[in-house]
């Protein structure tokens, strides 16, 4: 008994040609040859990569004033001061927090004293 090769054609989907199995890429989960030959797969991945590319950056807008891309030197001085103002109200904020949990944790401990006076002293000088 003759073993014969058997060559599975397959049409591509895209330039219609009756190609072996070995012209298409295997799809792992099912394990079948996928629509479109290896060469049409590249052509079409690359084509989309690249209007991807152009399309992101041609499309994106910012919804906020970009402050290295402003021309105004005063509106540039006025969004520079606000950006520093939100990120030491927001340092702060985080400082307080890690204060107010460090006091709860510390309150059933020998360790008390510490944030206690520490928050006895940010009263006076907030006075």
């Amino acid at each position: 008994m003759k073993s014969s090769k058997v060559q599975t054609l397959c049409v591509c989907g895209c330039c219609k040609r009756s190609l072996p199995a070995s012209a298409f890429y295997i799809n792992k989960k099912t394990g079948l040859p996928g629509n479109y030959c290896k060469e049409c797969r590249k052509t079409v991945s690359r084509n989309h990569r690249k209007n991807e590319k152009r399309s992101l950056a041609c499309d994106k807008e910012s919804n906020y004033p970009v402050i290295t891309s402003t021309e105004d030197p005063v509106l540039r001085r006025e969004l520079i001061l606000h950006a520093l103002e939100t990120v030491a109200a927001n340092i702060e904020r985080k400082r307080r927090k890690v204060r107010e949990s460090e006091f709860e944790s510390g309150s059933g401990s020998e360790f008390q004293s510490e944030p206690v006076s520490e928050l006895e002293l940010e009263s006076k000088l907030a006075d």
